[in-house]
């Protein structure tokens, strides 16, 4: 009896943490629910990072990406599929601007017309990959968006984490010296 009440926690707990990390995802739902047809071409293991609500979420090497006549498909692979119902957004309902989110390449800032709260941060040859399939329908801007870049939260954590480390090597140097 022990047992299946840890495992019901256990199934709810996840169930439960699964379900907020979807708020994005589920308003992008609420305006591009739906599969196009078949894709032209699509690409597995795929990364973005959702923003907007205070907060982002990070979906590393879990979607799949298909480019379509009309528009771009997104899908949440499995098991981290639970309450990310397939997307579809087409073309011209896309608008790209420069970012720098990611440390280490060059990204480009999504935004959705009908869900302007929620912008999808892609890698810059993704977004390249996408738009070659568009036939001039979605345009990839080479400036920053016109309300300020969006993740730029990871530089205050930078420089954060690098006033703190270097308050604690000059409190360490002076407690030996003084000692």
């Amino acid at each position: 009896m022990l047992l299946l009440f840890g495992l019901s926690v256990f199934v709810f707990l996840f169930g439960g943490i699964l379900w907020r990390d979807s708020v994005r995802w589920r308003y992008l739902a609420m305006h591009y629910a739906g599969e196009g047809k078949r894709p032209i071409e699509e690409r597995d293991f795929q990364s973005a990072v959702l923003l907007g609500f205070i907060g982002y979420k990070s979906l590393t090497g879990i979607l799949k990406i298909g480019v379509h006549e009309t528009g771009v498909s997104f899908r949440v692979l499995a098991p981290f599929s639970l309450f990310h119902p397939p997307l579809f957004i087409p073309y011209d309902n896309i608008r790209g601007w420069d970012t720098s989110w990611y440390l280490d390449a060059h990204s480009i800032q999504l935004e959705f017309r009908k869900a302007p709260d929620v912008k999808m941060v892609v890698p810059a040859e993704q977004a390249e990959w996408i738009r070659s399939f568009a036939d001039h329908k979605l345009v990839l801007h080479r400036k920053p968006p016109p309300e300020g870049k969006a993740g730029q939260g990871w530089r205050a954590l930078v420089l954060t984490h690098a006033g703190l480390s270097l308050f604690a090597v000059i409190f360490t140097i002076v407690f030996v010296l003084v000692r």
